[in-house]
């Protein structure tokens, strides 16, 4: 996570790509690391604040934004959703971390749907994963409605539209199932459950 901070930065720094391959490589003692880590989220949260989030920047956005609110958005839900990974892969067995900020949770559901979902939808060998999904947050304002069938082009629009299947949770527990950390158990489903049931076919 700290190479990928040190990526980051060097991309908002420049406004320009830079290849994954030309990432820091952590220090192999591991008493260091933590220090190392620190250096460089501080150093990208500096380097995030410095600029308006309107100037232009090189994302990977699927969309065309090129702009460096993009990657405030971006290491925002990164850094939340691996907080969560490195507290439920360090607690103990079965129990689960904090929920995710309910604002940083909102921010990254929409991500995932605009940015990631059509791209996943077009991953070979998915079955079962059609018709038509309403996601209603519980807990603050994050609604979407989400068509499956045009692998091609997914489309995902905010607001409340009648659906296949219905998915009722709080904002933080809806971000962690579209992205495989949580059970559809957590989940109040109404309607045809199999997309929900067969979600964890999509891998980022």
């Amino acid at each position: 996570m700290g190479a990928i901070l040190g990526w980051m930065a060097k991309i908002v720094a420049t406004g320009e790509a830079v290849p994954r391959r030309d990432r820091e490589v952590p220090p192999a003692d591991q008493d260091a690391l933590a220090a190392w880590y620190s250096t460089r989220l501080d150093r990208t949260l500096s380097v995030l604040a410095a600029g308006p989030a309107q100037a232009p920047a090189w994302t990977f956005s699927s969309r065309g934004d090129k702009q460096v609110g993009w990657w405030r958005r971006r290491v925002a839900v990164e850094l939340a959703i691996h907080r969560w990974d490195a507290q439920h892969a360090a607690g103990p067995e079965r129990a689960l971390p904090p929920a995710l900020d309910g604002n940083v949770a909102a921010a990254g559901i929409e991500e995932f749907l605009t940015e990631f979902l059509p791209g996943l939808l077009t991953q070979p060998g998915l079955e079962g994963l059609t018709g038509s999904l309403h996601l209603h947050a519980t807990d603050g304002a994050s609604e979407w409605w989400v068509s499956l069938d045009d692998k091609e082009r997914a489309v995902a629009v905010p607001g409340h539209r009648k659906a296949d299947t219905a998915i009722r949770a709080t904002r933080s527990d809806l971000l962690l199932w579209l992205t495989n950390r949580q059970q559809p158990g957590a989940l109040e489903i109404s309607g045809s459950p199999e997309a929900a049931a067969r979600w964890v076919q999509l891998r980022r």
